[in-house]
This record gives structure tokens, sequence and C-alpha cells, in this order.
């Protein structure tokens, strides 16, 4: 029997994408379920997902990290793959790549992929250099920003997850301080939403303040003894 899973879908205002999203993934044998979490949405997201197969849930709080907290904590299997729901072309066979690849003793299992419109100047210019400071045991993670991955919802401490954009990246760190395997999977080409300026301005500092916070608590425990996720 194959692995019973949970997919997680935070969907801000997506109604353009999000039913074929939700369409593409629903009928894998490992799919027990698919959340689609309505991110204080004001078009047709939530009705779109529905129609599509999903089960939604509401999140009023904007931010991808209440979205995250939200999902994670509705889904019912511990095993939870998160997915954006403004992916364009992608291969659907991610799902039984990324189910496949979580082996015993696994945590996480990030998909790698690539976009020929996206260079990933956050990934290259600062999330990387940022992991091999103060992370270097996940440096062989080539793609950290993923927002394409399974975990063991149950290494994730949900009241310490950031808001914002970075809640990704938290949940990767937060594996990782588990000292559970964390893995990367090729699953070939995606296409997102362009991003401008101002996007990656904001999530630069979101970025810096995750790994300044995580960087203090390392140093705390360290030093007195006191744990961090």
């Amino acid at each position: 029997m194959p692995k019973s899973i949970s997919i997680v879908i935070p969907a801000r205002n997506e109604e353009d994408t999000v039913a074929a999203v939700v369409s593409r993934v629903r009928d894998f044998a490992e799919v027990a379920e698919i959340v689609v979490v309505n991110n204080a949405s004001d078009d047709r997201t939530a009705e779109r997902a529905e129609a599509a197969g999903a089960r939604v849930v509401d999140c009023r709080r904007p931010g991808l990290g209440e979205a995250l907290k939200t999902g994670f904590a509705a889904a019912k299997r511990d095993l939870v793959l998160k997915l954006d729901a403004d992916l364009g072309q992608f291969d659907p066979g991610l799902v039984p790549k990324l189910v496949a690849a979580f082996t015993e003793g696994t945590g996480m299992v990030k998909g790698s992929w690539f976009d020929p419109t996206d260079d990933l100047p956050m990934t290259r210019l600062l999330i990387r250099p940022l992991i091999r400071q103060i992370f270097p045991e996940i440096d062989h993670i080539q793609s950290p920003n993923s927002g394409i991955y399974l975990i063991d919802r149950r290494l994730v401490e949900l009241s310490y997850m950031p808001s914002n954009n970075s809640a990704d990246l938290d949940v990767m760190l937060q594996v990782s301080l588990r000292n559970r395997a964390i893995r990367e999977v090729e699953i070939g080409k995606i296409s997102h939403d362009p991003r401008d300026r101002d996007h990656y301005n904001a999530m630069a500092e979101n970025i810096l303040e995750l790994f300044l916070r995580y960087h203090s608590a390392t140093v705390t425990r360290r030093e007195v003894g006191v744990s961090c996720p």
C-alpha cells in the first residue's frame, strides 16, 4: 500500500489557477485529501477549489505562515505535501516521486525544480550563503526555498512559525533541528507567477530576520542549554 498523504495548498486570490492544480494531483493513490487554505481571498478561489474536489478551510489572517498553520492543523494525515496554488506548467508525477523518497529517518523531502524565467536571486544571493554560515548541515540542499515539499507535520511546531513568506524555510529549519534527514528530488520544470522587485525586497527582509532569530536561539542553546525547535 502506498503512503497516505494530505496535500495542503495555501491560496490567496488564485481563482485562475487553483482548480487546475487541484485537478492535476487529486487522483493519485497516495492522496487521501486535498486541503486548500483560502487565505483572506476576495475572489472565487474557495468556490473553484471546492468544485475541483478540494476541502476548503478559511484563514482570515493574510500571510503564507498563517495559511500553513491553518492547513497543517487541518490535515488528516501526518505526511503533508505542500503545493503552491499559482503553479502553471508542472508534472503532477511529482506526487509519487516525493512520496517514494520519504524513507525511514526522513523528515522532509524537497522538490527541486527549474524555471527558465527565474534565476532564483533569493536562493543564490541570500538563502544559500546564510545556510552555509548558520546551517551547514543542510548545505547539500540546492533548492532550499522551494515551496513544494513533503513533511512529517509532527516535526513542526506551528506556534513558532512566522506569519510571512519565510514560513516554508522555517519548516525546513525546524525539521533540521529535529535531526531528521532532509532529502531533495528533481521534479522538473515549473512555472510560477512572475515576481517583482518589491516582492523580493520584502522577502529578503523576512528571510534575514528568520535566520537571525534561529542564529540567536542556537547561540543561546549552546551557552545555557535552552532548546529551540
